[in-house]
């Protein structure tokens, strides 16, 4: 019996030590103090075998080193600057820099927590490392970074290299630095001559107003850019003195250093010289621009010029037409000439437009410019002195006027009146056109001697003057019934003797008239469609007009959705017989109405998408009224879309140049129904998905406009949070894809860049 409790009594004794934890707590708590500061962490710091366990988080994140976990291996991976650490928990091999490592004490898990030894961690990146055991107290300590000097350039030269007219004419060269290990790049800032400069002021200078060249063990010599500024942000010019400075910007903490100034150099644009007034003179009757004869004197040197063009310019805009509007004018909007040694005179052509790209007719004045053109360089263009405004005239017709004269909503309420020139000998009748506002912008003499018969209505040369009401089945230029609501302009066309078309002559337009029913029934106004939604039925179309301001008169307004393809025109004759429309009230003074789904087109077709549809307006009598109803105007065409789902951009990647973040992306395989790309930054460790990218502000992003073509683009200098994009801190990049109507998938975000920094 003794024996068994002797056992039982040692059995007690070694119950304890059976559950002993490789972790202990120290008899006072462990502190770590970074720098000065005490360590906060979440589970404490333990001893192992003689060595402190802190939390991997904690102490990576406190060091600002970048981390990775891998669930699945148990491994951790961190990086600072140019050291990478590798840790696998419950190994004591580990590897700095893909070199190995044996550890007193591998990595381990407490309470959830991954714990790693402090000590090799902080002294693998770069710090220094003490305990004290009686205070419990582990105190890391970064060293004082190590500070270098860099040198200033020497030589630096600015020279004239151009005639461009802008920074693309100064060319800056300097002698490097004999070492150039401390040198992160250098900065050629341009100051207007005379202007003093430290190197304190000269670091303060923005980005976008100094040019940066890397150290390549070369000396540089750099030809400016168009878009190049001096120091003050202002574009470089000709006649303007300027020097150059160079700053040598050093690595990391160590110091810059500022050049001494280039010699003053004053840039000057050698172009080619000035020419005299252009003469501008009206020698014939077509109405066009062959009645219009331009003349000038060649430049004296023409070793420069290519050719030259004429402008035909607007008497009212003459004033604000320079050297960069010319340049810009589309080729269809003026007349080139070679040169030929010879001064020129010529007449233009009937198709001669003015820059605004109207046809040249009569009764608008103008004023002529001549351009001396070098096609090698747009900068060495010359541009003439205007001419004296001219009025092109014809023989044909003057004092043309229009009137409406009664309420039968056809031809019989337009009359039209002129007076005959004072010799028809030559002239065989005169035609009246109407042509409708929205169909032409201008009408040539060439669209008039094309007008069919049956659209135009002819008058004889009888009498000194016309007063012509127009038929009920008159017809504009196009083809349609005149009627109602239709803003007109009227021409009248003197027709030559002999079928000779050059020879004929068009009247300026009339001033413009909409005909109106003054007995009180009206056609709408303000006719507008829109396609709003995806049902792929009548509710994608919205019609919205302004109400006849009398509606004493009108019971109700029917709309009616017109097939483009089953009428050419759509007259008030039909408007009256159609079965299917929509009813509106004369309540209110406008109407903005979505269709139902059960909507029909006046064919009786249900409403869908990919038809070419117009609508019309009806305005209905009610029993107090005894003449006809009113119709409007057809809308512009739609043809109802079924919108199509955003397809994001590819391959993003990312580069840097002159310290700022770029974008290259593939484009969308669709951008026919975007908007716009939106570039963001974000730091690397945050979420982002569409949802997110949608609430960015504006100013946190870049947008580019869809263009057909795969995009490089600047970031912006902030990331998606609003902080400025600093070196030594991760990111990535994603594109957003956002759609340019309602009703579709608002936006589609690409997957992300690599990582990157600065």
């Amino acid at each position: 019996m003794r024996k068994v409790w002797i056992s039982i009594v040692a059995g007690l004794l070694m119950f304890p030590m059976l559950f002993q934890a490789p972790a202990q707590a120290a008899a006072k708590p462990i502190r770590i103090i970074i720098d000065g500061v005490t360590l906060a962490t979440d589970q404490p710091p333990v001893m192992v075998n003689g060595r402190t366990m802190v939390p991997l988080r904690a102490i990576f994140e406190a060091f600002n080193a970048d981390i990775k976990w891998n669930q699945k291996t148990q491994t951790v991976t961190a990086s600072q600057g140019d050291t990478t650490i590798v840790l696998k928990i419950g190994s004591k091999l580990a590897t700095m820099n893909n070199k190995a490592v044996t550890l007193d004490v591998p990595g381990l898990n407490l309470k959830g927590r991954t714990m790693v030894p402090t000590r090799f961690v902080s002294e693998a990146l770069g710090r220094q490392v003490g305990w004290n055991p009686s205070a419990q107290i582990v105190t890391i300590t970064t060293p004082a970074p190590v500070f270098g000097n860099a040198a200033p350039v020497t030589g630096v030269t600015a020279q004239d290299v151009g005639d461009y007219g802008d920074g693309r004419d100064l060319q800056v060269s300097f002698n490097r630095v004999a070492d150039e290990s401390l040198v992160d790049h250098y900065r050629v800032l341009i100051l207007k001559a005379g202007t003093p400069l430290n190197l304190s002021s000269a670091l303060e200078v923005g980005s976008y107003n100094y040019s940066v060249v890397l150290a390549t063990g070369a000396n540089p010599v750099m030809k400016l850019n168009a878009a190049t500024r001096t120091v003050d942000g202002d574009l470089i010019k000709n006649n303007q003195a300027y020097t150059a400075y160079v700053i040598t910007v050093g690595k990391g903490n160590n110091t810059s250093a500022l050049s001494g100034p280039s010699a003053p150099v004053t840039l000057v644009n050698r172009t080619v010289p000035a020419f005299g007034t252009v003469q501008a003179n009206d020698t014939n009757d077509y109405g066009d621009g062959r009645d219009l004869l331009v003349s000038f004197n060649k430049l004296a040197d023409e070793s420069k010029v290519s050719f030259y063009r004429i402008f035909v310019v607007k008497a009212a805009n003459a004033s604000a037409f320079d050297r960069d509007r010319a340049n810009a004018v589309s080729s269809a909007n003026y007349t080139q000439i070679n040169k030929s040694g010879n001064n020129l005179s010529l007449n233009l052509s009937s198709g001669a437009r003015d820059t605004d790209g109207a046809l040249i007719r009569t009764g608008i004045s103008y004023r002529v410019f001549a351009l001396a053109v070098d096609s090698s360089n747009a900068a060495n263009n010359v541009l003439s002195a205007p001419s004296a405004a001219l009025t092109l005239t014809t023989a044909g017709i003057s004092n043309l006027s229009v009137a409406d004269v009664n309420d039968y909503n056809d031809g019989r309420d337009l009359k039209v009146s002129f007076t005959h020139p004072s010799d028809e000998s030559n002239i065989s009748q005169y035609r009246i056109m109407v042509v409708p506002v929205s169909s032409y912008s201008s009408f040539s003499l060439n669209d008039a001697n094309n007008v069919p018969n049956g659209y135009f209505t002819a008058v004889s040369t009888s009498g000194s003057s016309s007063e012509q009401v127009l038929s009920a089945s008159s017809r504009d230029v196009r083809g349609n019934f005149i009627k109602n609501g239709t803003g007109y302009r009227v021409y009248v066309l003197s027709v030559a003797k002999g079928n000779n078309p050059g020879a004929n002559v068009l009247s300026a337009a009339s001033p413009a008239i909409t005909l109106l029913n003054t007995s009180g029934l009206s056609a709408v106004t303000g006719l507008n469609v829109s396609d709003v939604n995806d049902y792929g039925d009548g509710r994608d179309l919205r019609v919205s007009f302004t109400h006849a301001s009398d509606e004493t008169y009108i019971s109700q307004y029917r709309i009616l959705v017109v097939p483009v393809k089953d009428y050419s025109s759509f007259s008030l004759n039909d408007a009256n017989n159609a079965a299917h429309y929509t009813s509106i009230g004369v309540a209110g003074n406008s109407t903005s109405q979505v269709l139902e789904a059960s909507a029909r087109d006046v064919r009786g077709a249900v409403i869908k998408p990919g038809i070419s549809y117009r609508v019309y307006v009806l305005s209905v009598r009610n029993g107090n009224y005894p003449g006809p109803n009113a119709l409007s105007e057809g809308s512009a065409a739609i043809s109802l879309s079924e919108k199509l789902p955003v397809i994001s951009v590819t391959n993003v990647t990312y580069g840097t140049d002159n310290g700022r973040v770029v974008v290259h992306f593939t484009k969308s395989a669709r951008e026919t129904n975007l908007t716009e790309y939106r570039v963001f930054v974000v730091p690397a460790r945050q979420s982002f998905g569409a949802a997110e990218a949608l609430d960015v502000k504006s100013s946190n992003y870049r947008a580019a406009a869809p263009n057909g073509n795969n995009q490089t683009v600047w970031a912006a200098d902030r990331d998606v949070n609003g902080n400025a994009i600093v070196k030594g801190t991760k990111y990535k990049l994603y594109v957003l894809s956002v759609a340019n109507a309602s009703g579709v998938q608002n936006g589609g975000l690409s997957d992300s860049s690599e990582e990157f920094q600065l």
